[in-house]
């Protein structure tokens, strides 16, 4: 039997990502080109958008390069463990830059604030938890050069909490993307809301970009 990192399935989902960072990279470059054309003093905010933004480039190298050549075990060993820890770095930075932007939506509710920054907690934690258990997994079965039921159940689990990752990450920007859309809907409480003055508060909270996402 092949080696499970090398099956078919597994190379189109090692690959995919590239497709989705450089959809998100054009939509979102015009902000990038004013964010550092008008910069001053670098916050958490700066290390965070870095880290979202370039991050997985060398993330994303490294999968293509596993996936496009032989590689042994032990180095199938070393870039599941790095992508890991590098995976749950670009998550809780996406899902941080995305809770700050909705705090600063939500600045005068603190009960919403308290409620975002709960979410983020308990996701953030679920992710953490994910990363560790997968980590600890006997990733020797799962790079084997033979596949048996032992090692393609441990490939089961593994592939389940990497799901649970994203999970996570999913259900905080559901909220996200509920919160937004409640306050888009509220915001003019002091004037008649058509259809007219609601798509662009919709645009404006970039609530279309979360959905195309």
């Amino acid at each position: 039997m092949v080696l499970l990192h090398t099956q078919q399935t597994i190379k189109y989902f090692r690959v995919a990502p590239a497709a989705i960072w450089a959809f998100d990279y054009w939509l979102t470059f015009e902000h990038e080109v004013r964010l550092f054309s008008t910069m001053g003093r670098w916050n958490i905010a700066h290390g965070m958008f870095i880290i979202t933004r370039y991050v997985p480039i060398a993330w994303i190298t490294s999968e293509i390069y596993v996936t496009l050549g032989q590689q042994s075990v032990e180095t199938c060993l070393a870039t599941y463990r790095a992508a890991g820890s590098t995976l749950l770095l670009i998550m809780v930075a996406t899902e941080g830059l995305l809770l700050m932007r909705t705090l600063a939506l939500w600045h005068h509710n603190e009960k919403i604030k308290r409620f975002l920054s709960a979410s983020f907690l308990l996701v953030t934690t679920s992710m953490l938890t994910c990363d560790v258990l997968a980590a600890s997994a006997r990733l020797e079965s799962v790079c084997a050069p033979t596949s048996n039921q032992s090692s393609m159940e441990e490939a089961t689990r593994v592939e389940h909490l990497i799901m649970g990752m994203f999970v996570s990450s999913a259900f905080f920007e559901l909220t996200v993307v509920i919160v937004t859309t409640y306050h888009s809907l509220v915001s003019r409480a002091a004037s008649i809301c058509t259809i007219n003055n609601l798509v662009p508060k919709l645009w404006q909270g970039s609530l279309l970009y979360a959905l195309s996402l």
